[in-house]
């Protein structure tokens, strides 16, 4: 990547601090006939490199302006009167508040000004936060940044780049609210409201400007995660209410989605995989990527799945890392992205019920027998059978090793008679280890027994074998250069953001810091150059292995141009000279349920010229048996100019 000068490296800087200053003086007029309008600030909140004079401004005559600068709250009997422009030299946590007559007036304004130098410069025990070799719920803190990998010749030119390279998320809480002793940091394993703690969120944008600032509610977020002798670095869970503000977040956090609105974002840290893992054999392969890569895969399949930004987190002024922001799939998500209301669905996560009812789940968990046509049928009135596919394809083809019964995954379903039920990916963290690992014939890694007892319906075997042709094949989402692709793109995001990561956390397992250069590329190469290459052949042995995909090959398309004229001739080959069936308006060329040939397919002899928008369904026969699915419809003429 190329340097930037000195004047670029200012510039994220410096145009916010402009902007807020013209409208800090647009705002004066008009303020001064607003009553409980929020409080102004001259300078913009974010990262700053050198003092500055900060003024205030809100409210008319007889208002008055209170403000603290340790993240607690501005009340009557907490905080300053603002009388006039004071010095902000450091990091500073600006909370402000307009007063009248004996009350608050205006919602809270919060700024986080936060100084690089200090930030690369954050020591081993901060003033105040607990200290001691097991302050933190018997593991001992861990605050600092890695002055090895700051002052390394190798990144200290490309630390200022590393925190510019992604959004800032700053949560301010009151003091005790993280760290005091019922704080949520000394309290990881507890639960529920009681443990939720009132928070600014402040969303701060690469270029230096706001995304948004809301008032929330914070949470611990995770299962093993949360456990102290586990994990340092834990994750959070925005929740919005109107207790502490808006009931709902209205900003577009996540660009590649068109929801707007949210109940609740979760900040993941990672857990498997990751630096700070409790197994040293986990810690080489952090990458920080592979949940948002299960999670584009799924949509790249075809199907609806949480979206993931990566951020750089400070915790009342600390920095905290690299997170990333993903939603949550609740009723909420199912209402956001498939229409209606919250209430109109079940929601099921690892077997209970965070939503709706858990009676129609407990009907599809009951199914028997699903080798016979009845069963089969009753299963497919309650579960959309051909996203459950993808869905187990994408995790046996990741080797999914923190995945079954009772772990990582949610359904969802409307609630109306013909709703089926659809799996939903969530944290794909242990995962894409193992070039052969083989989670397909391991009967106790997949989501309910179901998924092992359809194995003997043969209907349901060839089902998974024409969405294994389509993902595997040609330019299917599980082809080695797709899953590349993927991979690279969250790779540029995370990187070189990973720098400030080390420097935060690659200390606390090992003597000498995991770095970005060495542990983190090397685990990239690896997969770049023997994982994603190998896997989908690997994969594609393992489904023949247990039936789900045939030994017979598919049969193999050839496209033909006529010359110069538009007209398209499709050419099919079976590799072992079997029969092939094929149709040209949209039906599958084999019968559902009775597998014989349908009346409207014709057996290949000769190359079929296609007109208009006419697509191609081929199969092979061989004796009573069928390979799977070859689809082919009409692209855009390559002769002709985009």
């Amino acid at each position: 990547m190329a340097s930037k000068t000195e004047d670029q490296k200012r510039r994220p800087i410096l145009f916010p601090r402009i902007a807020a200053c013209l409208l800090f003086l647009w705002a004066l007029p008009a303020l001064a006939a607003l009553e409980g309008g929020p409080v102004i600030a001259s300078v913009a909140r974010g990262f700053h490199k050198s003092p500055f004079s900060l003024t205030l401004a809100a409210g008319r005559d007889g208002t008055s302006v209170r403000y603290t600068l340790d993240g607690s709250a501005p009340s009557l009997t907490n905080g300053t009167n603002y009388v006039g422009p004071f010095s902000i030299t450091n990091t500073t946590l600006l909370r402000a508040a307009v007063f009248r007559e004996g009350r608050r007036v205006s919602r809270i304004t919060t700024h986080s000004y936060l100084f690089l130098d200090q930030i690369l410069r954050q020591p081993e025990s901060p003033h105040g936060l607990p200290a001691g070799s097991e302050s933190w719920n018997g593991l001992p803190p861990a605050y600092r940044m890695d002055a090895r990998v700051v002052n390394d010749p190798a990144y200290r030119d490309r630390i200022l780049e590393a925190f510019e390279s992604l959004p800032v998320v700053s949560i301010t809480c009151a003091p005790e609210a993280l760290f005091g002793t019922r704080g949520l940091y000394l309290n990881t394993t507890q639960h529920g409201e009681a443990w939720e703690k009132e928070c600014s969120a402040e969303f701060i944008l690469e270029d230096g400007s706001t995304g948004f600032q809301m008032d929330c509610g914070l949470r611990i977020q995770g299962g093993m995660n949360r456990i102290p002798n586990r994990s340092p670095k834990h994750s959070f869970r925005l929740v919005f209410k109107e207790k502490y503000g808006d009931a709902k977040l209205r900003y577009p956090v996540f660009p590649d989605s068109a929801v707007r609105n949210f109940d609740t974002l979760v900040l993941r840290a990672d857990y498997n995989n990751s630096w700070v893992h409790w197994d040293a054999a986990a810690r080489p392969r952090a990458q920080r990527t592979r949940d948002a890569w299960m999670k584009d895969s799924h949509r790249a399949m075809g199907w609806v799945a949480p979206h993931n930004r990566y951020v750089h987190l400070f915790l009342d002024g600390l920095y905290w890392g690299v997170y990333d922001f993903t939603e949550r799939p609740d009723a909420h998500f199912a209402a956001a992205y498939f229409g209606g209301k919250p209430e109109d669905f079940d929601v099921v996560n690892e077997s209970v019920a965070k939503d709706g009812t858990l009676d129609r789940f407990s009907e599809l968990n009951s199914l028997r027998n699903l080798s016979t046509r009845s069963s089969y049928e009753k299963l497919q009135r309650l579960l959309d059978v051909t996203e459950y596919i993808d869905y187990l394809l994408l995790n046996y083809f990741a080797g999914n090793q923190d995945w079954g019964e009772t772990k990582n995954w949610y359904a969802i379903r409307r609630r109306t008679p013909g709703g089926l039920f659809q799996f939903v990916v969530w944290d794909g963290e242990q995962l894409l280890h193992d070039v052969n690992e083989d989670t397909v014939s391991d009967p106790y890694e997949t989501p309910f027994r179901i998924a092992n007892e359809l194995r003997g319906n043969p209907e349901f075997c060839l089902a998974f074998a024409d969405r294994a042709r389509k993902a595997l094949f040609g330019d299917g989402a599980l082809t080695p250069a797709a899953c590349i692709d993927r991979w690279m793109q969250r790779a540029r995001q995370v990187d070189p953001a990973v720098i400030a990561e080390s420097a935060r956390w690659g200390y606390f397992r090992r003597r000498t810091p995991y770095t970005r250069d060495r542990e983190w590329m090397n685990e990239q190469q690896r997969l770049l150059t023997n994982y994603f290459p190998r896997r989908t052949e690997i994969v594609l042995g393992q489904l023949r292995a247990v039936g789900l995909y045939p030994t017979i090959d598919a049969p193999l398309i050839e496209e033909r141009l006529d010359g110069n004229l538009p007209a398209r001739r499709i050419a099919l080959n079976s590799p072992r000279g079997d029969p092939i069936y094929f149709t040209t308006n949209g039906v599958d060329p084999r019968v559902p349920m009775s597998g014989e040939v349908h009346s409207d397919a014709r057996r290949y002899t000769h190359p079929v010229e296609v007109t208009g928008a006419m697509s191609i369904k081929a199969r092979v026969l061989r004796k009573q048996s069928w390979s799977a699915l070859t689809v082919w419809a009409p692209q855009k003429d390559p002769r002709k100019p985009l």
